[in-house]
């Protein structure tokens, strides 16, 4: 699983305008759904600690998503410009990944994706280079083996690695600027003295851009004492200058109380899981915790302006934040 919430590649949908104090008392959106993140396979290879995968009460079917169901995940959101494609499970897993891919390329849709690079040998390298994904963020989280099989709990660096090669060596052999390849680096207690260890290997594996993110504790009970504190964050800003080719995004500081009220997920982005549940964002992974709808039942603005999301709205657009609003 990815540890992070929002990333630097998720685009506010707005159009200059903050639509919260309009819409304060209906809690519906103004706005089209313009991005979706959507859950390909609810199976993972890894156990990290920081994924619900690894607690042993955590019960949720394991499925991969047909390209028949992408197709009406797809059709309940016409007017969606991006698909990232995250969730608890690995991507890569989903043997029929690439044709949702197509399904969705098709129709001009960017396509994203996240993924542990523990599955790409030189085949499945070439298919994602002709597959026409726009870009990859891989989880590092470890500079060496210990952290990394420690936080990465299924994989190993030099899979890791050799994974990433293969990708660029199979973009070089295709004369190919895509997919993008980025690092997402969830920093924490254990691995946070390790960011200049990160950069090198970003360097070293021709990364395009490396994004230092924080652990979520909303993710599983029990993170709260490996979160970053001020001291910490003081500390990365305290780092020599980073003078390498890859660009450096930083997005270890907690979002204000406005900030959160005026989160773009709510506006024009939504999450879907691997059974068609709809949830606010990718924070609530898990439907049985808060469930907005399910497109696979409902159409798209059934879901989108229905009572359970305007609800949620309201409470959020009010400073009443649900809890996992609260530690993003």
């Amino acid at each position: 699983m990815s540890n992070e919430t929002s990333t630097p590649n998720h685009t506010p949908v707005t159009n200059g305008s903050d639509p919260v104090p309009e819409h304060r008392r209906t809690g519906e959106s103004p706005y089209p759904v313009r991005a979706i993140q959507v859950e390909t396979s609810s199976i993972c290879n890894f156990r990290c600690p920081s994924c619900p995968l690894s607690l042993k009460e955590y019960d949720r079917p394991e499925k991969h998503m047909s390209p028949e169901e992408f197709e009406r995940v797809l059709a309940a959101f016409p007017d969606v410009e991006k698909v990232e494609l995250q969730g608890v499970g690995e991507v890569f897993l989903n043997d029929r990944v690439f044709e949702l891919v197509r399904k969705a390329t098709d129709r001009g849709i960017t396509v994203q994706t996240f993924s542990n690079a523990s599955l790409i040998d030189r085949a499945t390298a070439r298919k994602i280079v002709a597959s026409g994904l726009s870009l990859i963020n891989f989880s590092l989280d470890g500079a060496d083996e210990p952290t990394f099989r420690t936080l990465r709990k299924g994989g190993t660096l030099k899979r890791f690695k050799r994974s990433v090669r293969n990708l660029q060596l199979a973009k070089a052999a295709a004369g190919a600027t895509h997919p993008t390849v980025n690092l997402m680096v969830v920093l924490q207690r254990d691995n946070k003295a390790q960011v200049s260890r990160m950069l090198a290997i970003a360097e070293e594996l021709g990364a395009e851009t490396v994004i230092f993110t924080k652990i979520n504790s909303g993710t599983r009970p029990g993170l709260e004492e490996k979160l970053l504190t001020e001291d910490d964050r003081r500390g990365f800003a305290a780092l020599p200058e980073y003078r390498g080719k890859a660009k450096v995004v930083w997005a270890v500081t907690p979002w204000t109380k406005d900030e959160r009220m005026a989160c773009y997920w709510p506006q024009g982005m939504t999450y879907v899981t691997v059974e068609g549940n709809v949830t606010p964002c990718c924070n609530y992974f898990d439907e049985n915790e808060l469930n907005l709808g399910n497109v696979f039942r409902q159409s798209g603005p059934e879901v989108w302006n229905g009572e359970p999301y305007k609800a949620f709205r309201r409470r959020l657009w009010s400073g009443d934040l649900p809890s996992k609003c609260q530690t993003c």
